[in-house]
């Protein structure tokens, strides 16, 4: 009897049959469907991020009123029993730290009043509220609100664990949750980026945050405790580096992040870095002459703000170092005076530059110094080439003349004799005062006169047995005799 195969006249052998199946989709089928289904991931991914903006203003300001009038009111039950909508619940979610300029409450300021709002929230709990409160936890990191920030933790904590959905920022949250432990995850975080050498510029998104959330307190130690573990390879750490602080935008962290650089470069060793070092101190930090810029932030350690005093202090030294070089090469290319002032460096507090506006050019064209010439030179009224040198050693200040046939003048800082350097001079010249005595006169080998006041020629002593004093060893020592600075 005919089989149903022959009689309907089917033929498909089994291997065949396997040999097609391997071919039933075309190869352009599949990259489509790949192609689709990245796009669809993406899609998912940008779903999540977009849950972190946050644009509607208008019910934030809302929900924070229709809050703390309550909470000032003690009407907690209208919170409790009225409770919120959907859209308002979101929006309480996001503005624990909101403020307004005619009212300082904050939801944040009080554990009392956040415990309150999670209750609220926890009645009708969307894990869409996780956004909110990652968000002002990030933002607040660090701040006095230390209490509340615990209790979103503890709050966040479990919400992160039950979280079973696809959404790319909540699985990263909830995959590297050590990283937001509020006692050290930020160190935490720092160390691991550092040890599998990823790159700190982009330090938002080994975490699949917002890039506009690098500004955020919480990526200060981040930034920090990375600088640590890598600061030995700091040559070619300091790109990267310099440009997540730019990123960051953060004083505190500028200041806590400079300090170390500079001193870390205060070493022979990194002693080519120590310009770049410099110009970045100046960009973030500021000039070391005013003061306010390298004060100690709230809540520094006793460490920073020791670091803080000392980077302020080599800072320091290295532009004085930088000016002295220049001044005495290029107003008046004198090797003795420059190497003699080198040798005071470190006990230079501070310094000013006067001069007329073509001196001042004449500085900015020497790269070294071109972007400091700024905040430290005094412009005269006068065109007249010669320029000052104006030095703040102890209780003095001391002035150099660019002109050879300029005596070198000692001012006491409160003395009758100090010429007024508020006010904008109309010459140089209005720096000298001729009526004041010499600052010592000398015999041969001795000092025979001296006064605390008063003016020195750069000459050397005459004798033709040669024993007479040089101009460097009258300033020495008169400089040890009355600032008693001995070097």
């Amino acid at each position: 009897m005919a089989t149903a195969n022959e009689i309907l006249n089917f033929n498909f052998p089994h291997v065949s049959l396997q040999e097609a199946a391997k071919n039933i989709f075309q190869e352009t089928n599949i990259q489509l469907l790949e192609l689709r289904i990245n796009k669809l991931l993406k899609i998912t991914e940008k779903i999540g991020e977009s849950s972190f903006k946050f644009e509607n203003e208008l019910i934030d300001a809302q929900v924070y009123r229709k809050f703390s009038t309550a909470i000032s009111n003690n009407k907690y039950q209208i919170i409790n029993l009225n409770g919120f909508d959907k859209k308002e619940l979101k929006a309480l979610s996001k503005c624990l730290d909101y403020s307004e300029p005619n009212n300082p409450f904050t939801i944040i300021a009080s554990e009392n009043n956040v415990s309150i709002a999670l209750s609220t929230l926890d009645k009708d709990w969307k894990d869409i509220f996780l956004f909110g409160l990652i968000r002002c936890y990030l933002k607040n990191w660090e701040s006095r609100h230390n209490n509340s920030l615990k209790r979103i933790y503890e709050f966040i904590l479990p919400k992160l664990n039950q979280y079973n959905g696809r959404i790319a920022v909540l699985k990263s949250f909830q995959t590297n949750i050590k990283f937001f432990d509020i006692n050290n995850g930020d160190v935490v975080f720092g160390y691991e980026l550092a040890i599998k050498n990823k790159d700190i510029k982009e330090v938002t998104k080994h975490l699949s945050l917002p890039e506009n959330w690098v500004s955020y307190p919480y990526f200060s130690k981040v930034i920090v405790a990375y600088y640590e573990k890598q600061k030995i390879k700091l040559p070619h750490l300091l790109d990267n580096i310099t440009t997540a602080l730019t990123d960051h935008n953060s004083s505190i962290t500028n200041k806590r992040l400079v300090s170390k650089l500079i001193i870390q470069a205060n070493t022979n060793d990194l002693a080519a870095l120590q310009d770049k070092v410099k110009n970045i101190a100046f960009k973030l930090v500021g000039d070391p002459e005013n003061i306010t810029n390298w004060l100690a932030f709230e809540n520094a350690t006793e460490t920073e703000k020791e670091e803080l005093k000392k980077a302020r202090i080599i800072l320091n030294e290295w532009i004085t170092r930088q000016f002295i070089n220049v001044f005495f090469e290029k107003c008046i290319n004198d090797r003795r005076r420059k190497k003699f002032w080198l040798k005071y460096v470190s006990k230079i507090s501070s310094f000013v530059v006067y001069g007329s506006k073509n001196v001042k050019t004449l500085l900015k064209s020497d790269e070294r110094i071109q972007d400091i010439v700024e905040a430290r030179f005094k412009t005269v009224y006068s065109n007249k080439g010669v320029s000052a040198f104006i030095i703040y050693l102890a209780d003095y200040v001391l002035i150099e003349f660019s002109d050879e046939g300029y005596a070198f003048y000692a001012y006491k800082v409160n003395g009758s004799f100090m010429p007024d350097l508020h006010q904008r001079q109309n010459s140089v010249d209005d720096l000298r005062n001729g009526t004041m005595p010499m600052l010592a006169t000398r015999k041969y080998q001795n000092i025979i006169e001296h006064n605390s006041e008063g003016r020195l020629s750069h000459k050397d002593g005459s004798h033709e047995d040669g024993s007479s004093l040089h101009w460097e060893q009258v300033f020495d020592w008169w400089i040890k005799k009355y600032t008693g600075i001995d070097v």
